[in-house]
């Protein structure tokens, strides 16, 4: 009979999405060459008008953002100049334009940014399919998430001090050099963190802390699953930025078997000193041959939660592999997603075909498919005592069914058991 599921997508629920600072992966290094080739000239193109200004704002001073014009390829990147009285925010702060604010709220400081995170889930954004990006800003749009930076301005009110490190989350916004933030999504950079480091932190943790929490494994409480004997967990990408994450906290958790999957060898090391207690990897090997190892590594028992980045390669199979009440957590789809600078219809196509190509579950039914059989006793109405007499003392191996009046049949419930 196949395990009960609970299937969560993260790639839609988790406020701050996906993430990664520093990674091999094709689509996030074509997004960080754009990127960094776009930051390394200020004089590039901006915005000519300042689309949904509604009053001038001169002055332009040093300060510059990134903005995505429209979906599409990397040529969609592009630099905006910020007034001098002006920042970048997150969608959660009034704007007077559509990525601007002067705004003189007590629950908002101003940070100097002086590094931000490039993640997935901009990448996705860039593609045009991330939800919130077009319900709560549309395009153009500044993406990022992640900043550290020094704080410039803040509320008298503040316990905050000019001037100090700080990291911390945005709803958008990010990729710029001045950006206004509400205070309670800050945090303080300790003396032993760099500001690099600082800034690669929010949206890979928080990520990992939310995808443990829904599978069973909060980081601080009680686990809400029964582990018994079996407390063994599968990580997809286990080298990558949530993944690391993700094993990281798992061994928090006190999960005693963490296995992780990576895409080449030279990960390996990386993984276990993350705190993987074994790694498969699927470089140079067949699928059926490192899936053979993931099961050899929880010595053929199915893993009471699995963590799957990829999408439609491997979403089906691990469901397969999950032990009796576990858990698949869907934490990414890179693999339904095209790996080019540019969108061309090809590129959709494959998408929809990979859209197509997911598997879709529906546990209940799974469940019932397995359990229908032949083997019904019919009975009118009025005999009924007799029978629930006979299944209370195990008589029986037959599922109950009731005759009503116009002759249909009902089945009430169904016994296995063995005779008595």
């Amino acid at each position: 009979m196949s395990p009960p599921l609970i299937l969560t997508s993260l790639s839609s629920l988790t406020l701050l999405g996906l993430g990664y600072f520093v990674t091999q992966d094709d689509l996030i290094m074509n997004q960080l060459k754009a990127v960094l080739s776009t930051l390394t000239d200020w004089a590039g193109i901006s915005r000519p008008t300042l689309k949904n200004v509604d009053e001038e704002l001169p002055n332009f001073g040093d300060d510059r953002a990134v903005e995505i014009v429209n979906p599409g390829g990397t040529s969609q990147i592009r630099t905006l100049k910020i007034p001098s009285n002006a920042t970048t925010t997150g969608y959660n702060i009034a704007r007077r334009t559509k990525h601007l604010t002067t705004t003189d709220r007590e629950d908002i400081v101003e940070v100097s940014v002086s590094h931000f995170a490039i993640n997935f889930a901009d990448v996705c954004i860039r593609l045009g399919l991330y939800e919130s990006a077009i319900r709560n800003v549309g395009y153009p749009i500044i993406p990022g998430f992640d900043i550290s930076g020094t704080i410039t301005s803040l509320p008298p009110s503040s316990n905050f001090k000019i001037g100090q490190r700080v990291y911390g989350a945005t709803l958008f916004g990010g990729y710029t050099t001045k950006l206004s933030i509400p205070i309670n999504q800050i945090r303080v950079i300790p003396d032993y963190v760099s500001n690099e480091q600082a800034a690669a932190l929010p949206a890979v943790s928080l990520t990992a802390l939310h995808a443990l929490m829904i599978a069973g494994f909060p980081v601080i409480g009680k686990c809400d699953i029964p582990l018994g004997k079996n407390k063994s967990i599968l990580i997809h990408s286990a080298s990558g930025g949530v993944g690391g994450m993700l094993v990281q906290f798992a061994k928090l958790c006190g999960v005693d078997n963490v296995v992780g999957v990576v895409g080449r060898k030279n990960k390996v090391e990386y993984a276990i000193s993350l705190g993987c207690d074994k790694v498969v990897y699927k470089e140079g090997k067949g699928k059926k041959e490192w899936w053979k190892e993931v099961e050899e590594a929880n010595n053929g028992v199915g893993y009471k939660a699995i963590f799957d980045a990829n999408g439609v390669e491997t979403l089906q199979t691990s469901y397969d592999h999950l032990d009796m009440c576990g858990r698949l957590v869907v934490y990414g789809f890179h693999t339904n997603l095209d790996n080019g600078t540019s969108l061309s219809p090809l590129s959709w196509l494959r998408m929809i075909v990979g859209f197509l190509k997911m598997p879709r579950f529906d546990a209940m039914q799974m469940t019932l498919g397995e359990c229908i059989d032949d083997d019904f006793i019919f009975m009118s109405i009025s005999n009924s005592r007799s029978r629930f007499f006979r299944l209370s003392r195990c008589v029986g191996i037959q599922s109950l069914v009731l005759r009503e009046r116009d002759g249909t049949h009902r089945r009430l419930l169904r016994h296995d058991h063995k005779v008595a």
